[in-house]
């Protein structure tokens, strides 16, 4: 894929994962770099480029450092590395990349090198782009997600023991919270980084198994990284796929 080549020594390849509105032209654009981990790049005139900066916009961008004491980085130039028109004009797929970005953005500690996740995050802009299958993407990158992270659980020998997320070990049925996950959800999460998105349906999963999957996973990811924070966009995914 295009969008994970440079083009020059000094260029690199970024996703946008998140932003800030700063003043009536400025924003802090938070990137997802494979070298750099998520940055916040201060971009001065965005509203000159404001297409540039919906969630999953994959983009080039030259000259990359960081501001001397500020916590920010400038670059000399961002532009967009594919046309990306598939994902610009499905309501359905933009919403899809919302929610990815916003797991990406709450589930990396800022300037910490990720480059699997970003790796992953390249591959999740081909299937926003091309993939026929949308209602299976953010799943699919879910489980990918815990496995690029070192996160994805063993499963125990008693097969009625349940995932306690909280925690990341399996407990007793009668021991388990509500939110703990179904071990065939978890052996879902295991199988499904290596399968193709047509063999997907072969699983036979309901819409609750993926919701399950879904949340399940993002809170064992939390939990992992010492962090809380809730999902704000699954609630249009749930309506849309319903």
């Amino acid at each position: 894929m295009s969008s994970a080549q440079t083009s020059d020594a000094t260029d690199l390849h970024a996703v946008v994962v998140g932003g800030v509105a700063f003043g009536d032209r400025s924003r802090v654009v938070r990137l997802l770099t494979g070298a750099h981990g998520c940055i916040p790049l201060w971009v001065p005139n965005a509203s000159k480029q404001k297409a540039l900066w919906h969630p999953m916009a994959s983009l080039e961008v030259s000259d990359l450092k960081p501001r001397k004491g500020q916590g920010l980085w400038n670059a000399r130039e961002c532009r967009r590395a594919d046309k990306q028109l598939q994902l610009r004009r499905d309501p359905a797929r933009s919403a899809v990349a919302f929610f990815l970005a916003e797991v990406l953005a709450c589930s990396l500690e800022e300037g910490a090198p990720a480059p699997e996740v970003h790796a992953l995050a390249v591959h999740a802009l081909g299937w926003l782009e091309d993939e026929p299958k949308i209602p299976w993407i953010h799943v699919k990158f879910m489980a990918h997600l815990v496995d690029a992270l070192g996160m994805m659980p063993l499963l125990p020998e008693d097969p009625t023991w349940r995932m306690d997320v909280n925690t990341g070990e399996f407990v007793p049925q009668e021991h388990a919270p509500k939110t703990a996950l179904d071990q065939a959800v978890v052996a879902g999460m295991r199988q499904i980084p290596g399968m193709e998105f047509a063999q997907l349906d072969t699983l036979n999963w309901s819409l609750d198994m993926r919701k399950a999957l879904v949340l399940g996973a993002h809170r064992h990811i939390q939990s992992q990284l010492g962090k809380t924070r809730e999902l704000k966009s699954y609630d249009v995914l749930e309506a849309l796929f319903a």
